[in-house]
């Protein structure tokens, strides 16, 4: 991204110069999908994909933003009431971040800001994940001497996005866009335990694919997953599946009166928790093939347990589609769809040797403005010093 560009929108739009510059990453799901809302674990990574912005604070009480090819809005730090007609816009999220600030006892202040995302349609990142953790950024820096802890960022964005978007979610997103590098995460407590792990260095790159399937109207497939998920931990006695013993599980699971879909739902978590443990493993011991080899087993367990790899019968189109396809051009590499699935994007994993076949290959279904290579930044939500 050109911060001059940046520099320069915001100067036009506000009439004066920048004088400080951020930057709010999106997130990678690494392995652990569908693994957050049941108190599950999880590997996400910061994504170099994201949100720039230039920003001035100011005296008063009105926050302006300004961004390219988006409607400009204000508000002010007088009114940070919930409203039903906010829901699902950005004013809202803003709105959310700072009330969820200011009832921890933070500090909140006024700036104006001109911000450029470079995350292409449909790439998964969460969007909406990293604009929180911009904000949120923003006032720590300017109003908090940039002491709030990035887990209690990550709190505050989640409370924006389910409080005041409107948006039903895990808090895997925030830690992603609040936390650099890779990060391990057990969602079995109501604060999340993170431990950072070292970004190994492999040969390895990592490409983010939309096949074109649209997202719209798929709120009832999402939330059916949680749902048949917490079918069958009720069926345990339990709320989520992150509370009942693995053996109890495996033990009774054929016997339950739930419906087959919920079973095999259920027997993915528990195959996705020890793929997570075990990635972790292969990531601290730099062990890349057992990593790849992981992954696959990820894909699999979505393909036959998980359905959430199409829409019904809708093959064309779907993250299924793309990661058969890819499968076709890689060895040692792999594919699997990311985050909510149905549609959306699959994330590739292609060893540099194979890297040339699967550029070649997928330009021959997928347009060059479908698909884009990422890298995992070392940190989170962060001022840049230019």
């Amino acid at each position: 991204m050109e911060w001059e560009t940046i520099s320069s929108r915001f100067e036009t739009r506000y009439q004066a110069k920048p004088e400080r510059f951020f930057f709010a990453n999106g997130r990678l799901e690494i392995i652990g999908n569908h693994t957050d809302h049941q108190g599950g674990k999880c590997l996400v990574g910061a994504c170099s994909q994201g949100i720039y912005g230039a920003v001035n604070p100011k005296e008063g009480k009105i926050i302006r933003f300004a961004s390219e090819g988006y409607s400009s809005f204000s508000l002010s730090l007088d009114d940070l009431e919930q409203k039903e007609e906010d829901k699902g816009t950005s004013l809202a999220l803003v709105k959310g971040v700072l009330a969820g600030l200011k009832s921890r006892g933070y500090r909140i202040g006024a700036f104006d800001s001109y911000i450029q995302s470079d995350i292409y349609r449909g790439a998964g990142v969460s969007s909406s994940a990293a604009f929180e953790l911009y904000v949120a950024e923003v006032e720590n820096v300017l109003y908090n001497e940039g002491k709030i802890d990035p887990i209690v960022k990550a709190e505050i964005g989640q409370y924006a996005e389910n409080v005041y978007f409107g948006k039903a979610s895990g808090m895997l997103d925030q830690c992603g866009a609040a936390f650099g590098g890779i990060a391990y995460l057990d969602f079995a407590t109501a604060v999340p335990t993170v431990e950072s792990l070292p970004l190994p260095s492999w040969p390895l790159r990592l490409v983010l694919l939309n096949p074109g399937a649209s997202h719209a109207g798929l709120n009832d497939l999402y939330s059916s997953i949680p749902s048949d998920m917490k079918e069958v931990a009720h069926a345990y006695g339990k709320e989520r599946l992150s509370e009942v013993e693995p053996l109890a599980f495996y033990e009774k699971i054929h016997t339950l009166d739930v419906p087959s879909i919920a079973k095999t739902r259920a027997l993915h978590f528990f195959g996705e928790q020890e793929r997570v443990e075990r990635a972790k493993q292969a990531i601290l011991t730099q062990n890349l093939d057992w990593f790849l080899e992981l992954e696959k087993a990820g894909q699999l367990s979505q393909m036959a347990l998980l359905h959430n790899v199409m829409i019904g019968q809708q093959y064309e189109l779907s993250p299924l589609e793309a990661a058969e396809r890819i499968s076709t051009f890689l060895k040692r590499g792999s594919v699997r769809v990311m985050g909510g699935g149905f549609a959306g994007s699959v994330i590739c994993f292609i060893p540099e040797e194979e890297y040339i076949a699967f550029e070649k290959g997928v330009s021959q279904f997928y347009p060059r403005s479908s698909w884009m290579e990422v890298h995992v930044p070392p940190c989170g939500a962060h001022e840049v010093k230019r």
